[in-house]
């Protein structure tokens, strides 16, 4: 392929790429699309009781509401602790003594920090600050005394804060407030806190203002303060945890040019000692740390690059790596913990598919779960993610296309690695069978929408149905414009997709991308689909009546079209709602329930499959009688009733005597 003035695969001028990069590592909204509501498994927070059962806050996206599971006898229960505006996010959770869950989150609506527990019958909710707009980036922990700790952003002060509960009231003090803790609506980063043995507290946190690793403890009525590392852009996505001899311990994310690190604090005897944990790839949100008994570190983060959960621990002086979820971009908002036993459990958000998951090691293996998932969305398809740092230019009307081979029955959208130079015109999406064919859907938006910064632009055309196993193609066409008005569009090199290639239209004829030594070039795009089959409506199987207090066992069954997982969201009647599941496309679940007071119910329940797909809803009438019960006193009372009815027959008969 021949170099041309108008377009072809250009180096993009460094201090533009630096610029673009640099912008991308500390920005949340080129990374993932703050704007989508149909996400759930936000924010995720895991916390283990003395039973080593997992517990996790999250924040549901599609509703704007804060959820909570636990894992018990092989099902995780969910519910939703607050729905009362948009509440959940930054969501933090930690498990008292007596195993009762506690959560921080921060309440979007009023712009307040928000404190959840669980009294052993309900969820209590108080607010915990609501002095202007705080409440971001909460961590929270419990003390020798079931007390919570809290540590937080104050958004207009720009400072972190502290709140503690004493148990009357809550108290809430300001950490640092001569840095800027939250710089604006992206940049504000994560806190994370942790207590000693003598209940103070240890707050790891990045100052903004100059990049730095900072490490607050309270020590007296006083905050101790110090920069723990300085060398370059780093401190952001930490985590904190104590040792059994309360020193810290943090891992942090380095991003600073060219590095991109994953890295790990101590402190011993006054000296903080760094170490490189994972160097390659943009290993540069969402970090996590726990220590197992034996105080050995382990980290789950997300790597960048490869769109993956990772995993790392410390074993024989050196950092043993795995990649524990590769599947699509899935591994933000990672939480870690290790078990007494030594086992690794994570919770994290997939990204690609919009669901909660949930990985736990055992031996050598992964065992990787979905917890809930989207119901009213589309997913991640097909996608490239690789940038290699070259593009595509696209100038006037001669466009550039990407094919690709969908998978799913219904083609809904497209995300495209774009970025714009000046002031270009409208930008055009369309999708094709063939390169030179009609569209068959298309969209177009004003160069407003685009970014000057490198990010994914979302492109929202009416949905098609497509061929699974056919190939199409993603063709961006720009207006007319003037010279060096122009979009590019970002390309990884080394066939990062097999499914498909990148196109060019040049010298009026569609050619492959190719570079010499780069065989293989595809263009940066997700696709994302729907499929069209529904679950059947499920059987129930239990019984139609019983008395109210008593708890009974009901089983739900359902097959997929598909062959795909398979949840159950029931409604029985008594205003308690569950989801549970996933289950495997026609094996049957069994759920345990009672009803507190007399009367007839209605079960209700519908299976929905992984990709959002919904039944019908399977009514099965319940009752639990009104009428008076039989009581019995004792044998005696039964002895006496069967004598009386024995001389009333005699009676009955003329055959009483004395």
């Amino acid at each position: 392929m021949l170099i041309t003035r108008k377009k072809i695969l250009v180096l993009f001028c460094i201090g533009i790429m630096l610029a673009v990069v640099f912008n991308n590592v500390l920005g949340g909204q080129n990374d993932l699309n703050y704007t989508d509501s149909n996400d759930i498994g936000w924010f995720t927070s895991l916390a283990l009781d003395n039973q080593n059962r997992p517990h996790i806050s999250y924040y549901d996206h599609a509703n704007g509401d804060l959820k909570y599971c636990v894992l018990k006898d092989d099902s995780w229960m969910i519910q939703t602790v607050d729905s009362s505006g948009d509440v959940g996010k930054y969501s933090s959770i930690a498990i008292d003594d007596t195993n009762l869950p506690h959560i921080s989150y921060y309440d979007e609506s009023n712009g307040d920090l928000k404190y959840a527990f669980f009294n052993n019958d309900e969820w209590v909710i108080e607010t915990v600050d609501s002095w202007r707009n705080v409440g971001l980036y909460t961590s929270i922990s419990i003390d020798s005394e079931n007390y919570p700790h809290i540590c937080y952003c104050d958004f207009d002060a720009r400072s972190l804060k502290y709140a503690v509960f004493d148990g009357n009231n809550w108290k809430n003090t300001v950490v640092d407030n001569s840095a800027i803790i939250c710089a604006d609506d992206y940049f504000c980063d994560y806190t994370s806190i942790a207590l000693d043995r003598f209940d103070n507290p240890h707050i790891s946190y990045c100052d903004i203002e100059n990049y730095d690793l900072k490490y607050a403890h309270l020590s007296g009525n006083n905050w101790e303060k110090e920069v723990v590392d300085s060398d370059g852009n780093v401190g952001v996505y930490s985590s904190i945890v104590l040792d059994d001899t309360d020193s810290p311990h943090i891992s942090y994310a380095d991003f600073t040019m060219s590095r991109f690190d994953l890295k790990y604090a101590t402190k011993n005897d006054d000296e903080w000692t760094i170490d490189v944990v994972d160097a390659e790839g943009d290993m540069r949100k969402w970090t996590s740390l726990s220590l197992d008994a034996d105080q050995i570190p382990h980290i789950s983060y997300y790597d960048y690059t490869k769109g993956s959960l990772q995993y790392a621990f410390f074993k024989e002086d050196q950092w043993i790596k795995e990649t524990v979820d590769l599947e699509g971009s899935t591994g933000c908002f990672n939480c870690i913990q290790v078990t007494s036993e030594g086992i690794p459990k994570i919770s994290y958000y997939d990204w690609g598919n919009k669901a909660l998951k949930f990985a736990e090691k055992s031996e050598n293996t992964w065992n990787i779960e979905t917890i809930e998932k989207s119901t009213n969305s589309d997913f991640i398809d097909q996608e490239q993610l690789y940038c290699s740092g070259y593009s595509s230019l696209i100038v006037d009307d001669e466009p550039l296309a990407q094919s690709f081979t969908p998978t799913y029955s219904v083609l809904t959208r497209v995300e495209l690695m774009l970025v714009k130079r000046y002031n270009p015109g409208g930008f055009t999406v369309s999708i094709r069978r063939q390169l030179d064919g009609e569209d068959l859907t298309s969209i177009q938006v004003d160069s407003s929408e685009i970014f000057e910064d490198l990010s994914w632009k979302h492109f929202d055309f009416a949905d098609i149905e497509v061929d699974c196993g056919q190939t199409y193609y993603i063709v961006c066409t720009s207006d007319e414009t003037e010279e060096y008005n122009m979009y590019y569009w970002y390309f990884g090199h080394n066939d990062h997709y097999p499914n498909g290639n990148g196109w060019i239209f040049d010298q009026d004829q569609w050619e492959q991308v190719k570079l010499s030594s780069f065989p293989g070039l595809d263009y940066g795009f997700r696709t994302f689909g729907l499929n069209t089959s529904i679950p059947e409506i499920p059987t129930i199987d239990g019984p139609s009546s019983g008395k109210a207090g008593v708890e009974y066992e009901y089983t739900f069954v359902s097959e997929d079209a598909d062959g795909e997982d398979l949840y159950f969201e029931i409604e029985w009647g008594d205003d308690e709602n569950e989801k549970i599941g996933s289950v495997p496309s026609g094996e049957p679940i069994t759920v345990k329930h009672r009803w507190s007071k007399k009367g007839d119910y209605s079960i209700k329940v519908k299976a929905i499959d992984v990709h959002g797909a919904e039944s019908d809803w399977k009514t099965y009438p319940v009752s639990m009688p009104k009428g008076r019960e039989k009581i019995i006193l004792s044998p005696l009372y039964d002895l006496i009733n069967i004598l009386t009815q024995f001389f009333d027959f005699l009676r009955m008969n003329n055959q009483f005597w004395v």
